[in-house]
């Protein structure tokens, strides 16, 4: 199994197997959408509080050798206990520290992304800076004219002016030595983990939200240039629309959706867009959208990279396959977020695009499937125990961890002071000291003498709690607890 560890400026900050480096949360979502987010907790006798310095500090987490968040701190709260919690975002906010100036451009839209990095590479230090990747948006045109006579965010000038207008994801990828931003307009990634009903789906919470369905569509173009009295090109208020190619109308719509819940009207503009025939085309691919409503799945899951298995994690902006026939899910699916407590990752959930669904389909399903679960109970022992078998599976495969309190101080500055270390076992989120024996606790010291060591841990078996004294440190050691369960 992978591991998990949080490092800051390049230092180490939190180790599973480190107790003087313990950390009390380290939640984090991942949002094909947005920006990524990480909620990290450390207790007050934590040695490096202080090295996390908000909107300074580069904070990484790794599982295992990949990288699976880099960011900032954007701020530092404490509570009752003095536990410290920072607020994180991640490497893509870097892209709201610079500013884009009032610009006029036309060309290909690689070639727009490609502007706005260089001017935010040269407004910010080599830690912010982006090396442009993979673009698999395109223009039906290949050829796109913009301009702002305000200055704006990069982030902001890349959302209105391509993600508003041609879809699509951006994506940060980490290499040892760079950030690469893709611009997406599919994922291309699928996750080699599958998630399935009897095995490791736990929960599925099924929305549509119907606020955003229309039915008729008013869609709008670039405006139109005409000539002044001096010869010169200038744009007018009047934009292109689609009445020339759509029989005299400046709108669609779709009559089985009118019929079902009425005329609900909006406007949509397209600034790149000049010609008739290629506004129709995207008005009704994007009325297509509308009608039906957005429908999301969110999945509570039990990954099987947390308990041991040799698999790949499901990350936000890859494709999933999902199974669960009662729920009427089958097939492959948009990952668009993810949150994953890394301390308890039992309620792990991600939230897959599923807009081919819809909710009459899935009561259908779950009508027949009621049917066929009869049928099974009746005459189908032996398939109903194999399901059995796989639940018990899934609860058999708990996820254990260990945590030590220190009661006490972390590090001696005096002689004669002392520490009680207690180790407490988890499983997923309950405390499960109590109901172990004391035999299966083994304690050990690290203090670069072996033969000491070895006489030390042989007086420390078969018990929940210690005291650590300056005779037991000497000079520098570090202690762990080994469980036997």
């Amino acid at each position: 199994m992978s591991i998990f560890r949080i490092f800051v400026d390049d230092q180490l900050f939190y180790h599973p197997q480190l107790s003087q480096l313990a950390i009390t949360e380290a939640k984090m979502t991942e949002d094909a959408e947005n920006i990524d987010s990480l909620t990290l907790s450390a207790p007050f006798n934590h040695p490096y509080l202080d090295s996390i310095l908000p909107m300074a500090s580069t904070i990484v987490c790794k599982k295992g050798d990949a990288t699976v968040f880099e960011g900032r701190a954007l701020n530092d709260g404490s509570d009752f206990y003095n536990t410290h919690t920072w607020t994180c975002e991640s490497a893509l906010a870097y892209l709201k520290d610079s500013q884009q100036p009032p610009f006029s451009y036309k060309g290909t839209l690689k070639g727009l992304l490609e502007y706005f990095l260089s001017v935010h590479n040269k407004a910010v230090e080599e830690k912010k800076r982006f090396k442009l990747g993979n673009i698999t948006v395109t223009d039906n045109n290949d050829y796109i004219s913009y301009s702002n006579s305000e200055y704006s965010c990069t982030l902001d000038a890349i959302k209105s002016k391509l993600i508003n207008t041609h879809g699509g994801y951006l994506m940060v990828r980490y290499t040892e030595s760079e950030k690469i931003l893709d611009y997406l307009a599919e994922f291309n990634t699928r996750s080699v983990q599958s998630v399935e009903y009897g095995k490791n789906l736990t929960d599925v919470k099924i929305t549509r939200d119907h606020t955003e369905r229309i039915t008729a569509l008013i869609p709008l173009g670039a405006k139109k240039k005409t000539t002044d009295e001096e010869g010169n090109e200038v744009e007018s208020d009047e934009r292109v629309d689609i009445t020339s190619v759509n029989d005299g109308l400046n709108y669609i719509y779709d009559d089985a959706a009118v019929k079902e819940i009425g005329w609900i009207w909006a406007t949509e503009v397209w600034d790149d867009v000049t010609l008739p025939g290629n506004l129709l085309r995207k008005a009704k691919a994007r009325l297509a959208e509308l009608i039906a409503g957005i429908t999301s799945m969110e999945l509570t899951i039990v990954d099987e990279s947390d308990t041991g298995a040799d698999i790949g994690s499901i990350h936000a902006r890859q494709f999933v396959n999902c199974l669960s026939p009662p729920h009427g899910i089958d097939g492959r699916y948009a990952c668009m977020s993810k949150t994953v407590d890394y301390l308890n990752p039992s309620g792990n959930t991600i939230t897959i695009g599923a807009s081919g669904i819809k909710l009459t389909s899935i009561s259908a399903k779950q009508n027949e499937n009621l049917s066929a679960i009869e049928d099974e109970l009746l005459g189908q022992t032996a398939t109903i125990e194999g399901i059995s078998g796989k639940v018990d599976g899934i609860a058999s495969s708990k996820m254990y961890r260990t945590e030590l309190i220190v009661d006490g101080v972390s590090i001696f500055k005096d002689k004669g002071q002392n520490s009680r270390l207690f180790c407490k076992v988890y499983s997923w989120d309950k405390d499960i000291t109590a109901s172990l024996p004391d035999t299966a606790f083994v304690w050990h010291r690290k203090s670069g003498n072996d033969e000491a060591d070895a006489i030390w841990d042989s007086n420390h078996i078969g018990i929940k709690s210690i005291i650590v004294t300056t005779e037991d440190v000497q000079d520098n050691a570090s202690f762990y607890c080994e469980v036997s369960i």
